[in-house]
């Protein structure tokens, strides 16, 4: 084998290895609130209170989404439609719309105001599939929750408590999503 042959396989296989390094190196990221205008996220939806329960659907559409200095806001419009049951009565509840507002900054941190009252902040991309926010009840007088956010699909599952004593129990389960392209 002449010497310009061996140069030439031995620059190869360096090459090969820096490439094969580099793209093995290389973590995934996973989008966990996929916020894109028209993303549509489909909840089952019960709240739980004293002696009154509502049972039905909300709907989450990412509505608009604005640059703001170095920051984006996503405006996500919830729908509910669903029955409160108050001991005997029921009245139906039909397209009550409230609105969630969703920060994301340049580092990719989004925060908002949910159920808790508290800021939610973490990172919209990680190298992990699900992201759990999890804060448990330190007595009767603090609330507690979870919010669970899975790769791709965004909010699967919330339950939240808010006292005194745990009083209002609210759970949505992420049924279905639709994605624009």
């Amino acid at each position: 084998m002449n010497k310009s042959l061996k140069i030439s396989l031995l620059l190869f296989f360096v090459l090969y290895g820096f490439l094969f390094d580099a793209c093995e190196k290389q973590e995934t990221q996973y989008d966990l609130f996929p916020l894109k205008v028209g993303n549509e996220f489909y909840y089952k939806y019960f709240k739980g209170q004293l002696m009154a329960g509502t049972n039905g659907s909300e709907t989450w559409k990412v509505v608009s989404e604005s640059s703001q200095g170095n920051s984006v806001k996503y405006l996500i419009e919830r729908k509910l439609n669903a029955i409160l049951t108050f001991f005997n009565n029921q009245r139906v509840i039909t397209d009550s719309i409230t609105y969630l507002e969703v920060t994301e900054d340049k580092s990719s941190l989004i925060s908002f105001l949910f159920l808790s009252g508290s800021n939610i902040s973490f990172k919209r991309y990680q190298n992990v599939n699900q992201y759990v926010i999890d804060h448990p009840a330190t007595g009767t007088t603090t609330p507690s929750w979870i919010y669970i956010f899975n790769a791709d699909s965004g909010l699967t599952f919330c339950d939240y408590r808010h006292p005194p004593n745990q009083v209002t129990h609210i759970i949505m389960h992420l049924d279905s999503l639709k994605k624009i392209p």
